[in-house]
């Protein structure tokens, strides 16, 4: 399971809240195994410093956060992602559905990526916000199958691509019990 910076920066905010009771979940669980990207720990750092919600951290708070959910932030279980937040420089792959980008950019492994296609959504704007294509990417290579994420408006709940759904804080807290 990969966690996105939103889930991240709302178990900052409310520690006692269901994202953290999930980080926390994942941490300890042998059944859940969690990870970030990079991408997505640099951002949520970012975010935490120049505020979230109206709360400014300062880098103290940051770094205990941090330690809370150490094996989460444990080089072996952040993922490097192959590519940022920025725009696939890939001209080619503008306006192709998210499983193609997905296998182009992930060394051509999963060619399960490629049912379905005409029902995914695509890499152009409004459809689908290129700066989250690094988490598609990353579940790809880790073989995630869920990507949790409390963005709704970019990453709406459901199938993203073949293999992999998007599923929100709360409804994995309910699925798992934690609610």
């Amino acid at each position: 399971m990969c966690f996105d910076a939103t889930v991240l920066c709302g178990a900052l905010v409310r520690p006692t809240g269901q994202n953290a009771r999930l980080l926390a979940f994942a941490v300890e669980s042998a059944v859940l195994e969690g990870f970030t990207t990079d991408v997505a720990g640099l951002e949520f750092v970012r975010n935490a410093l120049n505020g979230i919600s109206g709360n400014v951290y300062d880098l103290d708070e940051v770094e205990e956060f941090l330690e809370v959910f150490e094996p989460l932030f444990d080089p072996e279980n952040v993922a490097r992602s192959p590519i940022g937040r920025s725009l696939v420089q890939r001209t080619d792959l503008h306006n192709k559905p998210i499983g193609e980008v997905a296998y182009e950019l992930t060394g051509r492994t999963r060619s399960d990526l490629l049912t379905d296609l005409e029902s995914q959504a695509r890499l152009m704007a409004p459809e689908f916000d290129y700066s989250d294509l690094h988490l598609v990417v990353s579940a790809v290579e880790q073989g995630a199958d869920i990507i949790c994420s409390s963005n709704s408006t970019d990453l709406p709940e459901g199938p993203i691509v073949p293999g992999i759904e998007v599923i929100g804080p709360g409804r994995l807290g309910a699925t798992l019990g934690l609610s």
